[in-house]
């Protein structure tokens, strides 16, 4: 399904169009970026991993969880590996938070860390596209409001909703069912109990590590700081391979339309949001008469740029390196 999605998603944002450039202006607009613009942007790409590895570092040495920045560093690309190249249900977040807890005695503190850093990771979009868009200049107006009319969820959902209401019948029909039959019933009055006696106890251990993020708010909001950072520098990136391509809208302009993408492709309906980031970075920067092929070159050039951002996370994967000796937390290097 993942698959199946991803290449609708991509046969929509790469289509040929009835009327404009081809996908063949699209490819020669991309053999003429300057090699020094891609270098930049690469660098600036793995600038924005090293000052997100350091907000991890900085949220789990709130909880005294302690590791090695290089060992971080593995774990973050062998999560962006997972999160990029392969179509799973488990993603690169759950898989730094079980390597790390495999080597702490602090095992939901730790665990616990990378929830918080992906919230907080998430917060610093919402907070930088929201502020961008209220920035953006005068003479965007109009381009705004075709952007209101194009995210007003709530005006799309009114017309889906006998869809919805189907939906939500179906499944209080199925509720209603497993209810009435005593065998389930019984399953699931066993499976409450179970989860109701091991998740108070859960819930009391989140609570004290969250108590701890609480007393520590200046480190919560210098990990937002290195938030705004580590976006920032993905973005500039991108506006700087823009500006080469040829796309003359405001860098602001950016800084909204990155992280909606981000946080679309972040629904795992694809394979690494591929087609979704593609898509919607196509549909809005179109939207600000930024032609298409243009939009399409800066939409490819950001997907080869986590692609190869994934690679070292191969060579971590297939060479061993994320297992436990390699980095583990509480290693003396003594025998076993």
């Amino acid at each position: 399904m993942r698959f199946a999605i991803a290449g609708a998603a991509l046969y929509w944002a790469f289509k040929p169009q009835k009327q404009g450039p081809g996908i063949a202006d699209t490819f020669n607009l991309l053999k003429g970026i300057a090699p020094v613009v891609i270098a930049a942007a690469v660098v600036l790409w793995l600038a924005n991993q090293v000052i997100f590895v350091s907000r991890w570092k900085l949220l789990l040495r709130v909880q005294s969880v302690h590791i090695g920045f290089w060992a971080a560093l593995r774990l973050h690309f062998l999560g962006i590996f997972y999160n990029n190249c392969l179509p799973s249900a488990v993603g690169g977040d759950l898989l730094r938070a079980w390597y790390v807890t495999t080597h702490t005695d602090k095992k939901l503190e730790a665990a616990l860390s990378v929830f918080v850093d992906r919230f907080i990771g998430i917060s610093g979009m919402v907070l930088m596209a929201a502020v961008c868009y209220w920035l953006i200049p005068v003479e965007g107006q109009q381009a705004r409001q075709q952007l209101s009319l194009k995210f007003d969820l709530l005006d799309k959902l009114a017309k889906y909703w006998p869809v919805l209401a189907l939906v939500v019948l179906v499944i209080a029909a199925l509720l209603g069912g497993i209810a009435l039959n005593s065998r389930t019933r019984a399953l699931l009055v066993k499976a409450f109990k179970f989860f109701w006696d091991k998740g108070r106890v859960l819930i009391g251990r989140v609570h004290k590590a969250m108590v701890v993020y609480y007393r520590h708010k200046i480190a919560l909001v210098f990990a937002l700081v290195l938030t705004f950072l580590c976006q920032s520098a993905i973005i500039i990136g991108m506006w700087l391979v823009g500006r080469d391509l040829g796309i003359q809208c405001p860098a602001k302009y950016y800084f909204v339309f990155f992280p909606l993408a981000w946080m679309i492709g972040a629904l795992p309906i694809s394979v690494g949001g591929l087609g979704i980031w593609e898509g919607v970075l196509i549909l809005l920067f179109v939207g600000v008469s930024v032609d298409r092929d243009q939009a399409q070159a800066l939409a490819l050039v950001h997907r080869a740029l986590w692609l190869f951002g994934s690679l070292p996370g191969v060579v971590i994967h297939l060479s061993g390196a994320h297992l436990p000796k390699e980095f583990s937390i509480d290693y003396d290097g003594g025998p076993g």
